[in-house]
């Protein structure tokens, strides 16, 4: 083995075992029933994974969750947000000074809640957030918006989503489904749209 090829395979082993420390511990199960995330609960249908472990950067107050795989299907759980609070950073820049991840605002309407979840997920480098289709909920006493969503990845992958926003005592609340057009959407929407009609703030 000549020095170019060790020095290559040194290379491999290396980033190798960065990314099984990085990801050590691995997704925790999370079961079904209900969770307490700070002044937020919601009730799982089914098991789901905690797979915000895997992420190198993400918001301190926001749950990342899936049931086939991050690139499959993920469901983003916040506690209350405030306008200090992002929902989404970027997996690579973080949120830092010249990185800066979205922010809401207090009082927000619903259609600015719209806008914040659209423009959140530009973060995550998805292209061509469109959001559709909003629905008035009700959570405990407070009154939110459930919409739809479509978006493109840089591959030209389709993605769909449904979103919730809630906001009460001047802090937002967002649930966030997202997966693949085909197929993966569809398979898991039910399990999505269970834990957010059993929300409570």
């Amino acid at each position: 083995m000549n020095l170019k090829s060790k020095l290559k395979t040194v290379a491999v082993i290396g980033a190798s075992v960065a990314v099984l420390a990085a990801c050590g511990s691995g997704p925790r199960l999370v079961p079904a029933g209900k969770l307490t995330f700070g002044n937020a609960s919601v009730t799982f249908s089914r098991d789901w994974s905690d797979i915000g472990v895997l992420s190198y950067h993400k918001a301190k107050k926001v749950r990342i969750l899936s049931i086939d795989g991050p690139g499959l299907n993920r469901l983003y759980i916040s506690d209350g947000l405030t306008s200090d609070d992002p929902l989404m950073v970027s997996p690579t820049a973080g949120d830092r000074k010249n990185a800066p991840a979205p922010r809401g605002k207090k009082d927000m309407s619903l259609s600015e809640q719209m806008e914040f979840v659209a423009t959140s997920l530009n973060v995550l480098e998805y292209q061509k957030v469109e959001t559709d289709n909003p629905k008035p909920v009700t959570v405990g006493d407070s009154r939110g918006v459930r919409f739809e969503f479509t978006a493109k990845t840089s591959d030209g992958l389709d993605i769909k989503g449904v979103a919730q926003a809630v906001s009460k005592g001047g802090l937002n609340y967002y649930i966030v489904y997202l997966a693949p057009a085909e197929h993966y959407f569809d398979a898991s929407l039910k399990d999505a749209l269970a834990v957010m009609d059993g929300a409570k703030v």
